[in-house]
């Protein structure tokens, strides 16, 4: 009896060696690259993107007096997308200024430009378009409490 059972348990176990290999065949055949763009079973955002449209404005920390300003074209709790019209380097750091809607003082935080993309998009007076993708790293927690307020009464899209 004992016999049987091991030749079973060899079996699976070699099955099982089996799977694995074919398992890691099949990831190193992959192309990564350009097919990771279209990945769809993997979410690459750890925070949910709410669509939000609301007035920045900015200064880059190298040049503190001139200041731009802007839309947001997503916001989530850690970041946000504005749009430019000038290409923005990245990790170039800002402070920025923020209005929420139904606050009446601004949100003051620092961030940092992660990426950019142009836009196929011109504006009315035809100038180009640029999103930059901004992180914070650096938030008053009043701050930042009135700004995740804001974000928990709006939907994801």
């Amino acid at each position: 009896m004992y016999l049987i059972y091991t030749l079973v348990l060899m079996v699976l176990l070699v099955i099982l060696l089996l799977l694995f290999d074919e398992e890691r065949r099949f990831r190193n055949s992959i192309t990564h690259g350009l097919a990771s763009k279209f990945w769809i079973l993997r979410e690459r955002r750890r925070f949910v993107r709410f669509k939000e449209e609301m007035k920045i404005r900015y200064a880059f920390k190298i040049n503190p007096s001139t200041v731009l300003e802007s839309k947001t074209a997503d916001v989530s709790r850690k970041g946000l997308c504005i749009v430019t019209y000038e290409k923005l380097k990245k990790n170039t750091a800002m402070d920025m200024d923020i209005e929420v809607p139904g606050f009446s003082k601004p949100i003051h935080m620092a961030g940092q430009v992660m990426w950019t993309k142009e836009l196929k998009a011109f504006d009315e007076k035809g100038r180009r378009l640029f999103y930059a993708g901004i992180k914070f790293f650096k938030i008053s927690p009043e701050h930042e409490a009135v700004f995740l307020a804001h974000l928990n009464n709006l939907k994801p899209y």
